[in-house]
């Protein structure tokens, strides 16, 4: 069984890609299986008027990326190719991009966290109002709009929100539910024929009496997320229950990429085929339920304050693994489908993802370098000068080849991302290994020369 849409996540909150770049994977994407594209813009959209400072105009971001331009561009490069765009933007929770401005943070729900917007303020639904129009505004065309609202952390804080939900028989869901009604209302007035998405993690405690009563299955269509492998994965029945009288049509959201640890450097392919594996065989579970397709996510950043994980070229044989994997029609085991490498000219950024698992392989013999260093040395003294300078020698030769990894890995980055993205990546999986090296040979050196008192003793 296939499913109609097959749309890969690209998640430009981390490491924006320079748009030759990502038509070469959008490219490969399509040849793949996918039929779209979720871009998840953040910081990397370029607003204007009241809401300059928050996107790449100002250079918020810092990576430079991207001009209306550029935008419009990759928006019609999707369309001569057959590739569905679907636009992404926060309208409640994850909005610290937005929240860290000053200019903004008197609308957040818990003053001290930038990470949950205040539906109880007038100012908020006019914020995010005006974040959409943008953002339409710049596909006329749009078939699809997702509002993100995942992952609220702080609902019915602030006293404006107490006092709503006083009033409500509803609680704390009505706060949630009635902004992303109005959110949804507002919409379909711009665009009465535009479909609207959401993830469905805030809607999974709340009952089906609170869904009903703000018509959520007549405004949005849920997309179900689950991240896990295939032992793991489960999406309680009595849930898809509750899915199947409400929601007319529903979808499923994968990972491909950022699922399995918010500083991993390398996508480990059979984890992500497994959660892809896991998916299909519940969509099959219910043939009474219409999956209109399939979001395969790729993320960047577990928020806008984390660090980045799996690059989006390191990851692109998982991303090619999972495609073949939910447009299977027959019984290959799991195993044929999952590939660590692609052939060179199918693998857009193959020279950055090799100089990144070398960075990886040596992050790794450095840390285990360290230990044995740290574990050798606690008793050295000035008379094991052999086994001094024998360290010192090997410490050298490690710290050669993180510099020659580090100078590669940056030209490459600097090739296709940004300046910011570039040292961030480095300084945050090279220079570490780096320091550490760095402070044992000095310590080998010091402790391998002869003091004064060493040299009047000989």
């Amino acid at each position: 069984m296939q499913l109609e849409h097959r749309i890969i996540h690209l998640d430009l909150k981390g490491a924006p890609w320079k748009v030759p770049y990502l038509e070469k994977v959008l490219l490969r994407a399509k040849a793949w299986g996918a039929t779209g594209v979720l871009f998840e813009w953040e910081d990397t959209f370029p607003y204007t008027d009241e809401l300059v400072t928050l996107g790449s105009i100002t250079g918020c971001g810092g990576d430079g990326m991207y001009t209306m331009d550029e935008v419009q561009h990759m928006m019609q490069f999707c369309k001569e190719n057959g590739l569905e765009v679907v636009q992404l933007v926060q309208t409640i929770g994850h909005l610290e991009f937005v929240l860290k401005h000053p200019a903004f943070t008197h609308l957040r729900e818990l003053p001290e966290s930038a990470t949950s917007l205040c539906p109880s303020k007038p100012q908020s639904l006019a914020l995010v109002c005006s974040m959409l129009d943008q953002v339409l505004d710049a596909q006329p065309n749009a078939n699809y709009l997702h509002i993100g609202a995942d992952e609220v952390w702080h609902t019915g804080v602030c006293p404006d929100c107490k006092k709503r939900m006083e009033g409500s028989v509803h609680g704390v869901a009505s706060l949630y539910l009635e902004h992303i009604q109005k959110l949804a209302l507002f919409l379909k007035m711009k665009r009465p024929n535009l479909t609207i998405l959401m993830w469905d993690d805030m809607l999974r405690s709340m009952s089906l009496d609170a869904l009903e009563f703000y018509k959520l299955g007549e405004l949005v269509q849920p997309v179900l997320w689950d991240y896990n492998v295939s032992q793991h994965f489960h999406i309680r029945p009595r849930l898809m229950e509750i899915y199947r009288v409400l929601f007319p049509k529903v979808w499923a959201a994968s990972a491909f990429k950022g699922a399995s640890g918010d500083t991993k450097a390398i996508a480990p392919v059979s984890r992500y085929v497994s959660n892809h594996v896991a998916w299909m065989n519940e969509v099959q579970m219910y043939p009474d339920i219409k999956f209109a397709g399939i979001i395969l996510t790729g993320w960047s950043r577990y928020d806008h304050f984390k660090t980045l994980c799996e690059l989006l070229p390191v990851s692109l044989p998982s991303l090619a693994s999972c495609l073949r994997t939910v447009t299977k029609v027959d019984d290959r085991p799991m195993e044929s489908l999952v590939s660590d490498w692609l052939p060179a000219p199918e693998w857009p950024g193959a020279a950055l993802a090799r100089g990144a698992r070398r960075a990886a392989a040596l992050a790794l013999r450095s840390h285990h370098f360290v230990i044995e260093q740290t574990n050798e040395d606690l008793d050295l003294h000035p008379t094991n000068s052999n086994d001094s300078l024998k360290n010192t020698d090997n410490t050298t030769e490690l710290l050669k080849e993180l510099y020659a990894v580090k100078d590669e890995v940056t030209n490459l980055l600097s090739e296709i991302t940004g300046k910011r993205s570039t040292e961030e990546w480095v300084q945050f999986n090279i220079m570490p290994s780096i320091k550490m090296l760095t402070e044992i040979e000095n310590r080998s050196l010091n402790i391998s020369l002869p003091t004064t008192e060493d040299s009047n003793q000989l």
